[in-house]
């Protein structure tokens, strides 16, 4: 494999998590939800398919406020129709008069009724428009399938048709239940300000947001939306929304699309409009032809958290095998780990035989005579021959 392959394999491996990601961003879902706002619609059947709830400022869902108002000790301090809790001490020196209390569009079987029917699951393309009073919350209690996918729009406008801003969110039963809670609490008037402790934390970082027993949160803590006049968003369940507590034992969860338009605990939502606003909320179900089980999620997350770690280790193999395949030149000094490696030797060159020729003895003489040779007194040599 060469090395070019090699370093792109690398760095796909290392880019695909952050691709699911991208894939997986809420920019993407509600470009997608966008898409998928229009339809055909049918009328809702309210308490069968759907059920409109609502909070309003002069009217406080809690029973001790309704005893106090009969033992005439109320004073007229509940609905201030202004949320902020600024003027509650003027409003302790001044008693309201029922005829100071700003009445909404909100009708008395929308705040009053304690009635929870069971709705049936949410199958159908549904369009309503509700009419909310300044400093009031307008919502819908549905029952969401796990079966469709649901697409929400959501669009505010005054009664002039002038765009309004406001705060959309998407509780379970639970959630919402410490929403209204949150709710009632800013709008009674109390020497001890819980609203204000719990406004300070309610902007606590979201890894330990599961801690703070005073506050609220919306459906996964990402379903809100706040300071906007029109937003769109889409939900895919795993399976039915349960709420299971160690004392409480399993509650079935609803889910609620509340239109906020009172100045909650949040730091970064809309202020009360001072008007009626209208929310057009239209409600988009497409059936799913393939659901993944739940437990895909975990598995998806735990093969690329171990293909993370495994990387490593396999560019070491690779860079600690990469030596010993590769073959290692002639002309160089031998290392003391890796043995000499010699060029076999040619063959030596045998010279061919040459062809031995015998020759013949040479002829024998035989000698005829001898010589002596002496030397004499005078130093003189004499040769002397004799014959036979």
């Amino acid at each position: 494999m060469s090395s070019h392959i090699r370093v792109s394999s690398i760095t796909l491996t290392l880019l695909l998590p952050m691709l699911l990601v991208l894939l997986s961003s809420p920019i993407s879902m509600q470009v997608q939800a966008a898409d998928s706002c229009a339809g055909d619609t049918s009328p809702i059947r309210w308490n069968e398919t759907a059920q409109r709830t609502a909070l309003v400022p002069h009217y406080n869902g809690n029973w001790w406020n309704s005893w106090l108002e009969e033992d005439g000790r109320d004073d007229g301090r509940r609905g201030n129709g202004n949320n902020n809790g600024d003027n509650n001490d003027d409003m302790a020196e001044e008693p309201q008069t029922p005829s100071d209390v700003v009445v909404g569009p909100e009708e008395p079987w929308m705040y009053e009724s304690w009635m929870l029917p069971r709705l049936e699951p949410l199958e159908e393309n549904h369009y309503t428009t509700m009419l909310i009073g300044n400093d009031s919350v307008g919502a819908l209690r549905v029952n969401l399938s796990a079966d469709y996918r649901t697409t929400v729009c959501v669009r505010l406008q005054d009664t002039n048709l002038n765009a309004v801003e406001g705060d959309v969110y998407l509780f379970t039963t639970e959630e919402y239940e410490s929403y209204t809670q949150s709710y009632n609490t800013a709008h009674e008037t109390s020497d001890f300000r819980f609203d204000e402790i719990e406004e300070s934390l309610s902007n606590i970082p979201p890894e330990w947001r599961s801690l703070n027993f005073l506050g609220w949160k919306s459906y996964r803590d990402s379903h809100e939306y706040e300071r906007t006049s029109e937003v769109n968003f889409a939900l895919n369940l795993d399976g039915p929304e349960i709420y299971s507590s160690l004392f409480s034992g399993t509650d079935w969860q609803d889910f609620y699309i509340v239109i906020d338009t009172w100045d909650n605990v949040h730091d970064n939502d809309a202020v009360a409009p001072n008007s009626i606003i209208a929310a057009d909320v239209t409600i988009i179900t497409t059936e799913r032809s393939f659901i993944l089980p739940p437990f895909t999620v975990s598995l998806v997350f735990l093969v690329t958290f171990l293909g993370t770690l495994a990387i490593p280790f396999i560019l070491n193999a690779k860079y600690m095998k990469a030596g010993l395949i590769a073959e290692m030149p002639q002309n160089i000094v031998p290392s003391l780990d890796t043995p000499a490696e010699y060029p076999q030797p040619h063959p030596p060159v045998v010279p061919p035989q040459k062809e031995v020729v015998s020759l013949p003895e040479p002829a024998r003489i035989e000698p005829s005579g001898y010589q002596s040779v002496s030397e004499g007194l005078d130093g003189q040599v004499r040769v002397e021959s004799e014959l036979p």
